[in-house]
């Protein structure tokens, strides 16, 4: 699925920088950032990391923060959710496991014109130690901000969290939340809101009914790079991800059930998370796609076989989603 208004490759990741570090707040809700500097006298930690989640959570960049995460609370989640409101407006949606964080569209400089987006995907990593990570970066030579928290792959932000000692693997979100892990909720079942932490809390209901779908979890990502042998060869030096090649011009690599396909961003486009794709329990695809179209999505034919049903559409935003029961 493209977008019409899928933006144009820029000369330079700056402006991707600062949008994300922007849109996530990550100086004011996590000033540890601020201060990490590399150390010379650190040890390198080894590689490649062991990823423990291959996606922990995604983020999302929108003009209208509460537009969106009313939309997606509709589609996943009634009820409280957690937020924060300040450095930015924030909500999470959770995935039982994983979540969606949507935030604000920061434009890179005054008066230029940006794009709704998927800024981020973050995988959890273990062990993990931030000072010596950023001196492997240092030795590596691989571009990264925010001190390290993200790195760049292939045009791609990356964000690394890391499972801290004598705490459950849980899910650190940049704008400083914590996710500790859910019980699947039952199909039909109204999931439980994870609990808030750092600066989020719980917020006020966007939607207090019942959800369209149950959530699984992620089921893939589909990363458009800006080249595809690079960013497939730095996933595997990192992070011991070794890419599978089914077809020419895609790249797979998987940790358990969940999925990332590389492929190769077209010239005339910036690289970009394309799609997410997310499992849900088994549903009523007519009764989903009327209430999608209904909430502003456009919503691609149903596919069905006998081991699966994706339905596939773009949100409000222009952003790709997937439901794969």
């Amino acid at each position: 699925m493209t977008s019409p208004s899928t933006p144009r490759l820029e000369s330079t990741h700056a402006p991707i920088r600062r949008r994300v570090i922007q849109s996530l707040g990550l100086i004011a809700a996590a000033p540890w950032l601020a201060r990490a500097e590399p150390n010379p006298a650190a040890s390198p930690l080894p590689l490649p990391l062991n990823v423990r989640e291959l996606v922990n959570h995604i983020g999302t960049s929108v003009p209208d923060v509460t537009r969106s995460a009313t939309f997606y609370s509709h589609l996943f989640q009634g009820g409280t959710i957690p937020g924060q409101e300040k450095p930015a407006l924030r909500y999470e949606i959770n995935f039982h496991p994983g979540a969606l964080s949507i935030g604000p569209l920061m434009p890179a400089r005054a008066g230029e014109e940006t794009h709704p987006y998927i800024d981020h995907f973050c995988l959890l990593t273990e062990p993990f130690d931030a000072t010596a990570w950023r001196a492997r970066l240092v030795e590596e030579k691989v571009r990264n901000f925010a001190s390290g928290s993200f790195v760049v792959i292939g045009g791609i932000s990356v964000q690394l969290l890391g499972a801290r000692a004598g705490r459950p693997p849980a899910a650190e979100h940049a704008g400083g939340a914590r996710r500790a892990p859910a019980a699947k909720p039952a199909a039909g079942a109204t999931p439980p809101a994870p609990a808030g932490g750092g600066g989020f809390k719980p917020m006020a209901p966007l939607f207090n009914g019942q959800p369209l779908v149950s959530p699984h979890g992620f089921e893939h990502l589909t990363l458009h790079v800006a080249d595809l042998d690079a960013a497939a060869a730095l996933f595997e030096r990192l992070f011991g991800l070794i890419p599978h090649a089914p077809s020419p011009g895609l790249r797979l690599l998987r940790v358990a059930h969940v999925r990332v396909e590389l492929r190769q961003a077209p010239s005339s486009e910036r690289p970009s998370i394309k799609t997410f794709a997310i499992r849900v329990a088994p549903l009523d695809h007519g009764r989903v796609r009327s209430a999608l179209e209904d909430l502003g999505a456009k919503v691609e034919p149903t596919e069905t076989s006998s081991k699966r049903t994706i339905l596939r559409f773009t949100d409000p935003d222009g952003i790709n989603c997937e439901l794969w029961a």
